[in-house]
């Protein structure tokens, strides 16, 4: 069984990069659902996206990587490959400890991971493979520690805005979007926030989300009357597109006292990042947040000692023929 892996994270691409391959991914994913031949498996989050491959013919994988190389020659131009079984096990396992995370050690991503793997039609064979993946990856993770304390998203959010604004002042926070990030936002958020949540669609999520916290719930016509006085807008929504537009910042932000601070931490990105060269606004990303970002707590040294272990003593992979490396 050939093994193999292409795919394009945080750092083989910047934000903008992986933004375009995003709203390319229905295309991605229709090119390899044709190829019956093959057993393809497309992992896509925040930071990454990718596409594993097991077949018998290592020529049938040669031949159809070369076509989708010439259909999307941006995703080539920025891709990483694992090669074979024992590459993919090391990349999979680092991946579930979260060693290949802007967040080191992160949790998300194994949850992550366990969602991928319940989606209908995964082929048995990586499923088999990535199900192993995970289950080493919860023993890891306990052994060196690395679910103490991890870092994650809101803390991050609220770590920044603690050293912008006194941790003193009551501190209104609008939130665009109720998924995973919107959540962590209401579990983490300090005793002087008081948020609002802003949806589209998801009216009754956003009303769960907010009696948690004493929250309230907006509209998006709504979102724009508070604009003027407001002080941290969080955008965390799962939109293809841009929700917020210079024409929806009035000229009124630049003139007052304090600036208004914008967190764009969906993906993909929603707001127009020309919002972030106009007077009095500072706009933020996942990338500018995780690069303040200290280590979580835990011992990342011995996260890849097991790691390491986990590898040499995997009998299946040792039975399994391996790749020869990419030609391209």
């Amino acid at each position: 069984m050939n093994f193999y892996l292409i795919g394009v994270d945080y750092k083989s691409a910047p934000p903008e990069i992986r933004q375009k391959l995003y709203l390319k991914r229905s295309q991605i994913e229709n090119f390899w659902s044709r190829i019956t031949v093959l057993d393809t498996a497309i992992l896509v989050t925040c930071n990454r996206f990718d596409i594993s491959i097991t077949a018998y013919s290592q020529e049938e994988i040669f031949a159809y990587l070369e076509l989708f190389k010439r259909e999307f020659p941006l995703f080539y131009a920025h891709c990483y490959v694992k090669k074979n079984a024992f590459e993919l096990l090391h990349y999979g396992l680092r991946l579930g400890c979260g060693l290949e995370s802007q967040l080191s050690g992160e949790f998300q991503i194994l949850e992550q991971l366990q969602v991928w793997l319940k989606q209908g039609r995964f082929p048995k064979s990586l499923f088999e493979f990535w199900s192993g993946i995970v289950k080493s990856v919860f023993l890891i993770r306990f052994k060196a520690g690395l679910d103490a304390n991890e870092n994650n998203i809101a803390k991050l959010l609220f770590a920044d805005l603690n050293h912008l604004i006194k941790s003193s002042e009551r501190l209104d926070i609008v939130v665009v979007g109720t998924g995973k990030v919107a959540a962590l936002i209401t579990e983490y958020k300090p005793d002087n926030v008081h948020l609002s949540f802003v949806t589209h669609k998801n009216r009754l999520k956003a009303e769960a989300l907010a009696m948690r916290v004493g929250a309230r719930v907006l509209s998006f016509e709504q979102l724009k009357t508070v604009i003027p006085n407001l002080r941290v807008l969080v955008s965390a929504a799962s939109s293809p597109h841009i929700i917020l537009k210079p024409g929806d910042i009035p000229d009124s932000v630049s003139q007052r006292n304090k600036p208004l601070y914008i967190y764009d931490l969906g993906f993909p990105m929603n707001i127009a990042k020309e919002l972030g060269h106009r007077k009095n606004i500072l706009l933020k990303n996942i990338d500018d947040l995780a690069l303040s970002a200290k280590s979580a707590n835990g011992n990342f040294s011995l996260a890849e000692y097991l790691i390491e272990e986990t590898v040499k003593e995997n009998e299946c992979i040792k039975s399994w023929y391996t790749a020869q490396p990419l030609s391209y």
